[in-house]
């Protein structure tokens, strides 16, 4: 919150809150038994906990999602443990560093992160982007099978697409009840919608855009790409969208076994068509495109962990930290999301604000009274008497004393209503 690293705070003991060193946050962070994943989870959970509680629940005809998308995390050095070269699609060139898959459950109202996993990406040649000598002078450290980070390491090595899978099923059975799941168009694929549709007994259903490229839909009995389906049923079964300004062609078939509602949409004077699907195929055009919109809310956490959190900061070697640091950025997001969902009309920023602010007054406050423990300790040497006998002599003071309750009673005040 504060802005500073590990060996900042402690080095001045957290502003005296607490007088450990650094090494205690470190060794904390790439311990191998503590289970990262779990604790998030259970965050999860008791923020639904909470608004139950207070009455914010999701009632059953708000629309719930998850909502999976990717993003990367930078990083400057190449010893650290499974980095490789990934490609930002921001700055159109690989960089070094790891690609974070992030699975968020929007509840009507705010989105929080409910699970994540670190990537690598071997390339064309299975390397990674790496030379020989950077695989050799790389961090290793062999993993206990039975400790939560072998898990998570292994993970690092497999398909997005495999975790995002496990991922979905453990928020189901954990209690997150989405009625969506939303994707770009990269995870928009038949396997996916295939798991997606199994969770839950089919309770859950599929929203994303997909790629206008070779993949087939059979409609009508034929087979056919996204540009052929827009040439046959341009004319016959195209609609203008009035609310969206948009152009639009609804059709039902199938993409592979799994029947789809497909949306041929052109915003505006624009020529480029993009292609809309979902496994609902009694959703409206508007609801579909409304559903989808939702999804823009992982790109602003995304945006906000990274600014406001220092999301990617850690240049630590070890995995473990890597997952430990994004886990604790996301923890005091999701902290900071219950505080603005019940505080309202306060952007992410002002709420950063405002808890950088408190935690200053805190730090502030201790100071202050340190300050006036050693001015009463000097102030008794001098006169050769202890703090305690000057305390008492105030205190004899009726009038003096009078003055030190009014100044007490209005700190006790403030502090009451931060």
């Amino acid at each position: 919150i504060v802005g500073e690293s590990i060996h900042s705070i402690c080095k001045h003991k957290i502003y005296e809150l607490s007088n450990h060193g650094k090494n205690c946050f470190y060794r904390m962070m790439i311990r191998p038994q503590m289970d990262w994943r779990r604790l998030m989870n259970h965050f999860a959970l008791r923020y639904m906990c909470l608004l139950r509680k207070y009455g914010e629940a999701p009632q059953s005809n708000t629309t719930t999602c998850f909502i999976i998308d990717d993003t990367v995390l930078e990083k400057s050095g190449v010893r650290m443990e499974g980095v490789s070269r990934v490609y930002d699609h921001v700055k159109g060139r690989c960089v070094l560093g790891y690609k974070l898959l992030l699975c968020a459950f929007f509840d009507g109202k705010t989105t929080i992160p409910f699970d994540f996993s670190l990537h690598q990406e071997k390339g064309k040649q299975g390397d990674c982007g790496l030379t020989k000598q950077q695989h050799r002078k790389a961090y290793h450290i062999k993993r206990n099978t039975g400790n939560p980070d072998y898990k998570r390491f292994q993970e690092c090595k497999m398909s997005k697409m495999e975790v995002a899978m496990d991922i979905l099923r453990r928020g189901w059975k954990m209690g997150l009840h989405a009625k969506y799941v939303i994707t770009d168009s990269w995870f928009t694929c038949e396997q996916l919608m295939t798991c997606v549709r199994s969770i839950g007994k089919g309770a859950m259903h599929f929203v994303g855009l997909a790629k206008m490229g070779k993949t087939k839909y059979t409609v009508s009995g034929k087979k056919k790409n996204a540009a052929e389906l827009i040439a046959t049923y341009e004319r016959e079964r195209g609609k203008n969208c009035r609310k969206y300004r948009c152009r639009y062609i609804q059709l039902n078939g199938n993409l592979g076994d799994i029947p789809v509602r497909i949306f041929l949409i052109k915003y505006g004077r624009n020529s480029a068509w993009n292609v809309l699907l979902t496994t609902d195929t009694t959703m409206s055009f508007v609801k579909a495109f409304e559903v989808y919109q939702i999804r823009w809310n992982i790109e602003v956490m995304n945006k906000e962990t990274k600014q406001y959190l220092g999301l990617g900061g850690y240049q630590g070697c070890d995995f473990n930290g890597q997952i430990a640091d994004a886990t604790l950025c996301y923890l005091t997001y999701t902290v900071m999301a219950l505080e603005k969902r019940f505080t309202e009309y306060q952007t992410m920023g002002e709420l950063f604000s405002d808890m950088e602010d408190d935690l200053m007054a805190l730090t502030l406050w201790k100071r202050v009274l340190a300050c006036i423990e050693r001015i009463l300790r000097v102030l008794g040497e001098t006169l050769g008497v202890t703090p305690q006998h000057l305390m008492a002599t105030i205190s004899g003071n009726d009038k003096e004393m009078s003055k030190i309750l009014v100044m007490a009673e209005a700190l006790e005040k403030w502090d009451e209503v931060r």
